[in-house]
Formats: C-alpha cells, structure tokens, sequence
C-alpha cells in the first residue's frame, strides 16, 4: 500500500489532469529569473506529462525563452506606447498596465497555465490594474522568486517585499529562491535555515548601526506573519529543485496540504 503523502499527491495529480486548470504567476524583482523559469519550468511540466500553456504579461520585453500562447506584445508594447504617446519606460509600463487591465485574456485548455509577468514587478503588482489583472485568470498560484544572490543579510527585504504583493494581489503565494547554482553548500543552507525561521536565526546575523535596531523585531515579525511554508531552492538554470515545487504545488491546490 502506498505512503498516505503518496496516495494525496496521487489524488491532486487526478485533479490536475481533469478540466481544472492550474494558474501559475511568476512573481519577483527585476533579475531574479522570472522568464528563465516560467520557460524551464514550462519544458519540465510537459516531460512529466503535462500540457502547459504559456502567458506573457510583459509588454516590455524583448523576447521570451518559450513559445507564447497569449503574448500581451501582439496587442501593444511599451515602445509603441512611448512613440504613440511621447512618454518615457515608465510611463509608457504604467499605460500598459491601464490597457492590460481592460484587455481580454483568453484562457486554455491545459493542466498548467504558467503566466510570465513584467520585471517591474512594482508597477505591475501597485498599480490599480494589478489586482484586476490577476482576477482575469480565476484562481492562481503565486510563485515569488528570491535571488539568492542578494545574501542572507538582506532577505528580509526580499521577504517583505514578497508579502507585501501576496497582501497587494490576493494570491496563495510560494516564496522560491532561485539560482542556488550560484551558491556554495553553506551560504544556501544559511538562507534555506533563515527562510524556514527567522526569528530562529536573528542573532546569528550581524547588522551596524541603526540597521540593528531594525533586523531583530524585524525577524520576529516575520516569523509571525508569513505562513509556515517549505521553501523551495531551485535553479531555473539548471532545472535543480523543480520536483520538490511541484511537489509544493501540489499540496497549495489541495486544502489540506501541509506546506511546512
């Protein structure tokens, strides 16, 4: 007889093979490896025998590293915006996002839909259309990639800030640290321990001046308002710790799924 955790993870796999599609946004700060992992991740989806339909929200990119089945682009992009309207990036991404919000989306047949979004994910995730823009898609599934690069120092920013879009947009959110391949074993077992438990870890970090004062009830607020989860350490480079976040996706789809 299979293990109880196989049996469940069986049953979520049934579910996701019948009519119910799975929204997958790929949230993060510009660089963290949003397009190379909606892609990557996309490609490791079909060889384990799922279909997937790719959605690009990015209006500003210059390509993508996978086939669109909706590219935002084809509708308007923010060059054409800012020659139309003689605006500047930023102006011309926040009157994207307008239109975007009053844009038709279509939807697909497939078991996951992994949708790539704009890599000022501020503009994205603030703006007024944010929210609506989300709602287009039904019920999604946040991932919220953290470079690993930043350093352990510095992931409560990053940490902060993945809360304060799950906050802004509404979404189940997984927080994901990509690019551990850029890592050595130690440096991403100190993130990895942090991440788990931050209060845990608040005084083994070291912090100058007025920033000491900030790190310490920083980490114990931390520790009390994100949800207890599994954090995912991948490498959308190198496909490294991608069945561990299916595995993780499958238990945020099903409403008894233990995340810790």
């Amino acid at each position: 007889m299979k293990p109880l955790y196989s049996q469940l993870r069986d049953h979520v796999l049934n579910i996701f093979r019948l009519d119910v599609i799975v929204n997958i946004m790929v949230l993060g700060t510009a660089g963290s490896g949003k397009s190379l992992l909606t892609g990557e991740f996309g490609k490791y989806l079909m060889n384990e025998g799922y279909s997937v339909s790719f959605t690009n929200l990015d209006p500003g990119c210059v390509s993508t590293p996978y086939i669109c089945d909706f590219d935002v682009r084809r509708k308007f992009t923010v060059e054409d915006i800012m020659r139309a309207e003689g605006l500047g990036p930023n102006g011309a991404l926040l009157r994207a996002m307008e239109k975007l919000g009053r844009l038709k989306i279509p939807r697909f047949k497939a078991d996951f839909n992994l949708i790539d979004t704009p890599g000022q994910i501020e503009i994205f995730a603030f703006h007024s259309s944010g929210p609506r823009i989300v709602k287009k898609f039904g019920d999604v599934i946040g991932i919220f990639l953290i470079d690993a690069t930043v350093g352990v120092k510095d992931l409560p920013a990053a940490y902060l800030y993945s809360l304060a879009v799950r906050y802004r947009l509404g979404v189940d959110m997984i927080n994901v640290v990509n690019k551990v391949d850029l890592l050595g074993h130690a440096e991403a077992e100190r993130i990895r321990k942090y991440l788990i438990s931050p209060a845990l870890q608040k005084h083994s970090l070291k912090r100058a001046g007025v920033l000491a004062d900030i790190y310490v009830p920083l980490s114990e607020l931390l520790q009390k308002v994100v949800p207890a989860q599994r954090i995912p350490m991948i490498s959308a480079k190198t496909g490294e710790g991608f069945k561990e976040l299916l595995n993780i996706l499958y238990e945020v789809r099903c409403v008894c799924g233990d995340l810790t």
